[in-house]
């Protein structure tokens, strides 16, 4: 509410200064509604950190120009009160669509990092409820941890996507991660992807369990994809702490 309120009045301040340098006849009142517009387009697209440096620069350029003028070209007491009134009316304009400008920035700021949260939080992916790769992260520690203590096998398996066609790309990696969920052990074992590969963490398995997995895994994926070469590739290691995992992982990026 509090954002809103600022934000109404901010747009009221912005179109009150311009309706009046717009309706008002001023002195280079043609130049300033031009200069004022180019000022608006360039506000918005120059790097936040130099738009206020250009709004004071324009503001003092237009007040020094107006002084200048004045000055050597003006003797009329009642037009230097209007070109006061008109640098007022610019500086008013500028000040407020800045201000406008960095009230919007923010809100945009605030937004992109709640979707950053929100992402973060999430422990799924919308398409095929995989585990997102901060959920798997997180869990795996926990798997590592309680087979580290136990003294267990785990094997970390990078399933590697072999299509260089973006388009058709998203489709097989859906398919993969479909034959993966409906392979792997439901609450046991952690799945999670990237854009060209899956990652499995496999819990209390030999080196023969990953091999009869994977043989399912491929059967699965021929029910599901109906190709002739297969879509991808598989690198498997054994794993039994956090740092094999990392290591692992920076090898897989």
């Amino acid at each position: 509410m509090k954002n809103n309120l600022k934000l109404g009045i901010l747009i009221l301040l912005v179109l009150g200064f311009g309706w009046a340098l717009f309706s008002r006849v001023l002195p280079f009142s043609t130049e300033v509604l031009i200069v004022a517009g180019i000022s608006i387009l360039f506000m918005t697209i120059i790097h936040e950190r130099y738009v206020f440096l250009y709004g004071i620069s324009i503001i003092l350029s237009y007040g020094a120009f107006l002084t200048i003028y004045a000055f050597f070209f003006t003797q009329r007491p009642d037009l230097e009160l209007m070109y006061v009134y008109s640098h007022l009316l610019f500086t008013g304009f500028i000040l407020s669509f800045w201000l406008l400008l960095n009230q919007i920035k923010q809100i945009g700021y605030e937004a992109s990092e709640l979707s950053r949260q929100v992402q973060l939080l999430q422990k799924y992916h919308g398409e095929t409820d995989i585990l997102t790769e901060n959920e798997f992260s997180e869990q795996a520690q926990w798997v590592l941890k309680t087979t580290e203590r136990r003294q267990e096998e785990a094997w970390f398996v990078e399933i590697m996507i072999n299509s260089k066609n973006k388009r058709t790309e998203q489709n097989i990696k859906e398919s993969l991660e479909r034959a993966t969920l409906s392979t792997i052990r439901p609450k046991f074992d952690l799945a999670t992807s990237t854009r060209h590969s899956i990652y499995l963490l496999l819990k209390d398995i030999d080196e023969d369990g990953v091999r009869l997995m994977l043989e399912q895994y491929r059967d699965k994926v021929k029910q599901e994809l109906n190709l002739l070469d297969s879509p991808y590739t598989v690198r498997k290691e054994q794993v039994s702490n956090l740092n094999e995992l990392s290591r692992a992982l920076g090898k897989a990026i």
